[in-house]
């Protein structure tokens, strides 16, 4: 039996091509994100916070972890509190990896990444 040294590296060659035109889309970084935001608050400010956007001048608190789920669970429950006990706004963002990863995992492993801004505590 004769082996084709040639063919094999072109075909281990493509595929390392390709592997690397493809990846760069695999690792993009936004999916969708929602913001659920409470219009009548006044949010904790930041005065060093310069973020373009929605969240420049507040304090923002970030959550970005990932969860493992066991086998009989469906749901997870992250408790945050707030100093004055409300929040002004809550962004839950899920990524093209965490979607992949829910997915690889049948849903047993999620990628967790919320923002979240407090109301401003009152002086009374």
């Amino acid at each position: 039996m004769k082996t084709h040294y040639p063919t094999i590296l072109k075909t281990i060659c493509r595929m390392v091509f390709y592997g690397m035109l493809i990846s760069p889309f695999l690792l993009v970084e936004g999916c969708y994100s929602v913001r659920i935001s409470n219009a009548g608050g006044v949010p904790e400010p930041n005065p060093v916070n310069f973020e373009d956007g929605f969240y420049r001048g507040k304090a923002v608190t970030e959550i970005d972890t990932t969860i493992n789920l066991k086998l009989l669970e469906n749901e997870v429950m992250l408790v945050e509190t707030c100093p004055e006990g409300c929040f002004q706004s809550v962004e839950y963002r899920v990524t093209l990896g965490a979607a992949l990863l829910s997915g690889i995992t049948l849903g047993k492993m999620r990628k967790v990444k919320v923002k979240y801004v407090c109301l401003k505590e009152s002086n009374e």
